[in-house]
């Protein structure tokens, strides 16, 4: 289910349109999950955490946010958030700020919340199938990896890549494949038309989108570093 405008009408939320992780301006991803174990406190948190951004987003105005996407794990036990800054340093002065209150007024309206932290991702590859084209899907999989070699997340990123190039799953958007800044994590994020075509990725479906005032008038704009931290949310 698609999340509305959430607690005010001012600020812009986009329920169609899946972020753009290959543009240009963004130079850090930062991909956290949010523990919530139901569908009910799922749906509650993620229209808690997108009212709390899009109303950041037209009172600070931080010019270094392009767009926080928020989606919900099949299951109903995760909300997965994918947030684009221009920068690590202009995100974290924003966190040290801000979200301390944000936080407190979602655990407020949705207690319990478990939260792992996020991880500050680079691009490492973008594959687009031939023949793919500008099909609204509002479901992506995620497939991770983890290790303590920072080489063993760059082969796995690459080998990803190469597979995909070479069979891409039917139904498989432009599928992107992300390194952590520390080396410590690989990231496979992919808009599909089919949750079953990626082997050991987990299915989630677009909740609604911020876009911040760094982005276009479309919402959008045209990729990234990483390492994982204790900002708790994107």
């Amino acid at each position: 289910m698609l999340l509305g405008t959430g607690r005010r009408q001012e600020f812009r939320v986009t329920t169609h349109q899946l972020p753009d992780l290959a543009r240009l301006d963004a130079g850090t991803t930062l991909i956290s999950e949010w523990i919530v174990d139901t569908p009910d406190r799922q749906d509650r948190a993620g229209r808690a955490l997108l009212g709390e951004w899009g109303e950041l987003s037209v009172r600070v105005r931080p010019k270094a946010f392009l767009q926080l996407s928020c989606f919900a794990s099949a299951d109903g036990r995760v909300l997965l958030s994918v947030a684009q800054w221009t920068s690590d340093e202009a995100h974290l002065a924003f966190v040290r700020e801000h979200r301390a209150d944000m936080v407190g007024r979602i655990d407020r309206e949705v207690p319990g919340i478990r939260r792992p932290g996020l991880v500050r991702y680079r691009l490492a590859h973008t594959v687009v199938p031939d023949g793919t084209g500008d099909d609204t899907t509002d479901m992506i999989v995620v497939a991770r990896a983890g290790s303590e070699s920072a080489s063993h997340a760059e082969r796995w990123a690459e080998a990803t890549a190469d597979g995909l190039r070479a069979a891409p799953p039917l139904g498989m958007g432009a599928a992107h494949v992300f390194v952590s800044e520390d080396g410590a994590h690989g990231l496979l994020y992919t808009p599909v038309t089919q949750a079953n075509g990626v082997v050991g990725a987990r299915p989630y479906r677009l909740l609604g989108a911020v876009a911040g005032p760094g982005a276009g008038a479309d919402g959008v704009g045209s990729a990234g570093s990483g390492r994982s931290d204790g900002a708790g949310s994107a």
